[in-house]
């Protein structure tokens, strides 16, 4: 990837950022490694939601702080597991940073998007193939908190620690954007994302069933 902007935190040469991209690769496809993974269904799907949700990042980036990313991590954590959702974070995170800017912030985005998704498959916010939109609205909040507070991190070591509340304090509104957006995606699209994602996985038992039978009649 090109060299940094800065936009967020020092300035990376090209060789820091390539050890950046080598780690997160490296993170993403150990937490792909796993045996329900190495069918070519759930590859060309997987491959499909990291393509869709980085391409709808990169358009809506005019937005301010409105992050679809977010939403998509909390429900594919709860619906995939945190694997998969960890996976999917970090590799978004590359694609959609290598348009829109990469620097050491898409170490700290990939983790706070990463964070988003182990929170989302610790909850119950899907039950039965169904999304509870009350308790999702309540993550939604919490999320884009928590994914706002680890980018922020990514000043330390340019600013003193005043410097750093008061860049704080000065994106508050902006984190307060963050939530909004991540309360309207939840209402628009939550439970046709899940349901989407739900069919996905409904395909994969019938397939799965077909083979195995198979495999015990042969």
């Amino acid at each position: 990837m090109f060299q940094s902007y800065g936009i967020h935190g020092p300035v990376l040469g090209p060789a820091a950022g390539l050890v950046i991209d080598i780690i997160l690769l490296g993170l993403a496809f150990w937490m792909l490694a796993s045996p329900d993974m190495k069918k070519v269904s759930n590859i060309l799907t997987f491959v499909t939601l990291v393509a869709s949700i980085s391409l709808l990042r990169v358009v809506m980036i005019p937005l301010p702080n409105i992050q679809p990313v977010t939403i998509a991590a909390l429900i594919i954590g709860a619906q995939l597991g945190a694997r998969r959702g960890v996976a999917f974070a970090v590799l978004v995170t590359m694609i959609s940073n290598f348009i829109i800017g990469d620097g050491i912030w898409t170490l700290y985005q990939a983790i706070g998007w990463s964070l988003v998704a182990i929170l989302g498959a610790s909850s119950t916010i899907i039950i039965d193939g169904k999304l509870n939109l009350n308790k999702t609205f309540g993550y939604a909040v919490l999320s884009a908190f928590l994914f706002d507070f680890i980018v922020s991190l990514s000043v330390l070591g340019t600013v003193n620690t005043i410097g750093f509340m008061t860049y704080l304090l000065n994106g508050i509104p902006y984190d307060l954007l963050h939530a909004l957006g991540n309360l309207t995606i939840t209402a628009w699209f939550g439970r046709w994302f899940c349901e989407a994602i739900t069919k996905f996985q409904s395909m994969e038992e019938i397939e799965q069933k077909v083979v195995d039978g198979y495999v015990t009649r042969t």
